[in-house]
């Protein structure tokens, strides 16, 4: 077999955080960072592992057996336990994928901290579903699970509105112009948050909540549509309330004297969230820096706009 590459775009969720699981239309965006896979042929009968951070350290490594994809030795057992259920899923796919238990190393590149939430495991299901010829939903469904918005980003050329009914999936690609955008800061929090334990944690309110998705839905579609900053950061704020009612939660914990707009991105607490302000954005970078958030980005140097 001759060596395969890819890459996929990471993620953020800029409004439909949760309420996308209940059928709401989300505003996704991908980004420019993204995480590039090469498989090439090896020698022996294993499957080797790296991946890799921006600056080439390893974060995870490990060596499989060709027979049932566990792993002999590895850097993070856990990490581990989760690549042999994707390659094993892959096999209820495709039965011939690797079926010669020829030696592969695969490495895998993340052009962001895989603790930044930016989609290092949605990146990952799309790259090992094109090795395996294998549909990359039905592999996220069997793996990770979830609304899908992250896999729909990882070959998306710009921002879309994303739905998941339980008909059918629904991606609207965006041509986004917003006059307004260099205002827009994106800013780590410092917390990695696990998704689905965010969610598993509000389950109970979410499920109260189903009232709420065409409300969301709609914000979604006005926030796409906002022609003005103040427009905008209106649309949004209503968001944070109506998901701070439902999850009782803070909706910006991290900077409550911020002059203008915080919003959580993707799961409330941790990883991203979105700053907006008419302030100058230099200005902004620099008060967020003295506050314990050096990681910004501007929405035009992380967001792929297509």
């Amino acid at each position: 077999m001759s060596a395969i590459t890819s890459y996929a775009h990471g993620k953020l969720l800029i409004t439909g955080e949760y309420l996308v699981l209940q059928g709401a239309e989300a505003l996704a965006v991908p980004l420019k960072l993204g995480q590039h896979v090469s498989i090439k042929p090896a020698r022996g009968a294993d499957l080797h592992w790296k991946s890799l951070r921006p600056d080439g350290s390893v974060w995870f490594e490990g060596q499989f057996s060709m027979l049932d994809f566990t792993a002999q030795e590895t850097s993070d057992q856990d990490m581990a336990n989760r690549l042999t259920d994707i390659l094993t899923a892959v096999t209820r796919q495709n039965p011939d994928f690797l079926a010669d238990w020829k030696g592969q190393k695969v490495e895998c590149r993340l052009e962001f901290d895989p603790a930044w939430g930016m989609g290092s495991s949605s990146t990952l299901i799309h790259a090992i579903a094109e090795w395996g010829e294998v549909d990359p939903w039905t592999l996220y469904d069997q793996t990770f699970g979830g609304s899908g918005y992250d896999l729909a980003c990882a070959t998306a050329e710009g921002p879309i509105l994303y739905r998941n009914t339980e008909d059918e999936i629904h991606i609207t690609p965006l041509g986004l112009d917003w006059g307004f955008a260099d205002q827009l800061l994106l800013v780590y929090s410092g917390n990695k948050m696990n998704s689905r334990h965010s969610v598993d944690q509000h389950a109970d309110a979410l499920r109260k909540a189903a009232s709420e998705v065409e409300a969301i839905s709609l914000l979604s579609n006005q926030v796409v549509d906002a022609e003005s900053l103040d427009e905008w950061m209106g649309y949004l704020t209503e968001h944070n309330q109506r998901l701070s009612r439902i999850l009782q939660v803070e909706a910006n914990p991290w900077a409550p004297d911020f002059p203008g707009l915080i919003k959580p991105l993707g799961a409330w607490g941790g990883d991203f969230f979105l700053a907006a302000s008419h302030e100058d954005p230099k200005a902004m970078k620099r008060w967020l820096a003295e506050r314990g958030f050096p990681v910004v980005f501007s929405w035009r140097e992380l967001v792929l706009e297509g």
